[in-house]
């Protein structure tokens, strides 16, 4: 009897212990979600009207004979990445936490003044909900971009790689890694089985994109277009002070020949109309369908469904969801008006999806706040900026 009672109670710490290693979702896990062509999707509301208006469309385009029908070398699908694909409240978007992380936590860097004295004031707008101009936000990707020059892509993406096991703050269970939005999973594999070609637009850096989705989503390297920095090779770029790379051309081969292609200066964001223009370069015609979740995602809604030779479609994700995501009802109803006003699809976070990092993922019982330990390399360094002020 006692034998059995000592089986029963490994058995139950076995089971328990495979709960908990189940309850946080996994990179492996979100790699296999998948919709087929006739679109079995399991994270979406049956009766969702956004994603019977999705089903509709992806019908229409692809029935051959039908007047909306697209031959599948135009289907082009465009997402914006933070906030579509991938939650941007924890506390805030992907490069300002990736610049956090390399400036003020990363121990085997070392920031320069302006990059940490930057790096500390941006963590301070972000976690104390301060205003962030233009011109702060647009300093931001300098900074970040300056933190990683030197770099080869590969080491770059391989820092990335590292970084995704930063835990997400207010969000229990969840890395940065793991961040990603299930049901969007699942739109991108519904529109690859109907052979539309998927394209991610956004304002982060394009080497710090592909770690992130890659292995997630069904598509190739070169369908990820983000902010962009110069590559320039490395002795060059060591010469004349990582300068504007217009220099370069004025090299031979056998200049730099042999010589390792790191990060240089930054170059342009992918924000706003500039996701039009990166698009347009990029891609050399317009897309049918785009995904976004902002007022910074609007202009590229705009070109896709106006004057567009073929049938086309703008989807809005409403961040209203206050349980299960760090949702804003003041920005959903502004996202859902705008939608109104354009006929674009607004998509219900709260309403239309069952789930959004997977149902054993929680929102924190206490708020994201700044009361995070800073680490001690940076706490010395503040206290020597102190020192150098009183003498």
């Amino acid at each position: 009897m006692k034998q059995t009672r000592f089986f029963m109670l490994v058995a139950m710490m076995m089971i328990c212990s495979v709960s908990s290693m189940t309850a946080q979702p996994n990179r492996e896990q979100m790699a296999q979600i998948s919709v087929d062509k006739e679109g079995n999707f399991k994270y979406w509301n049956a009766e969702a009207l956004s994603l019977m208006q999705l089903k509709q469309f992806v019908a229409d385009v692809t029935a051959e004979g039908s007047e909306m029908f697209v031959p599948a070398e135009d289907r082009l699908a465009v997402f914006d990445l933070d906030g579509t694909l991938l939650c941007e409240t924890a506390p805030y978007y992907l490069h300002w936490m990736v610049m956090f992380h390399r400036i003020l936590e990363d121990s085997t860097y070392v920031p320069t003044e302006e990059q940490l004295a930057f790096a500390l004031d941006a963590r301070d707008r972000v976690y104390n909900h301060k205003t962030i101009d233009k011109d702060f936000d647009d300093k931001v990707q300098d900074i970040q971009n300056s933190a990683f020059t030197g770099l080869t892509q590969q080491e770059m993406e391989a820092w990335v790689s590292d970084f995704l096991s930063t835990p997400c703050e207010g969000l229990d269970s969840l890395t940065w890694g793991t961040a990603l939005y299930w049901p969007m999973i699942e739109v991108v594999s519904y529109l690859v089985a109907n052979d539309f070609q998927v394209y991610f637009c956004s304002g982060s850096d394009r080497d710090i994109i592909r770690p992130l989705i890659l292995g997630i989503v069904p598509i190739k390297r070169y369908q990820v277009i983000g902010s962009d920095c110069h590559y320039l090779p490395e002795g060059k770029a060591e010469e004349f002070g990582w300068v504007e790379p217009a220099i370069m051309e004025r090299y031979s081969f056998e200049e730099v020949k042999g010589q390792r292609v790191v990060r240089g200066l930054f170059k342009q964001k992918c924000t706003s109309f500039n996701k039009v223009d990166f698009m347009t370069r990029q891609l050399g015609q317009k897309p049918i369908l785009t995904f976004g979740n902002s007022s910074g995602d609007y202009p590229m809604f705009e070109y896709v469904t106006t004057g567009n030779s073929y049938p086309s479609m703008a989807f809005c994700l409403l961040c209203d969801d206050l349980v299960r995501e760090l949702g804003n009802e003041a920005k959903a109803d502004k996202c859902r008006k705008a939608c109104e006003e354009n006929g674009w699809v607004p998509v219900s976070m709260r309403d239309d999806w069952t789930t959004i990092y997977g149902p054993d993922v929680k929102r924190s019982a206490t708020a994201v706040s700044a009361a995070r330990t800073v680490p001690i390399r940076v706490a010395r360094q503040e206290g020597l900026r102190e020192l150098k002020k009183a003498e």
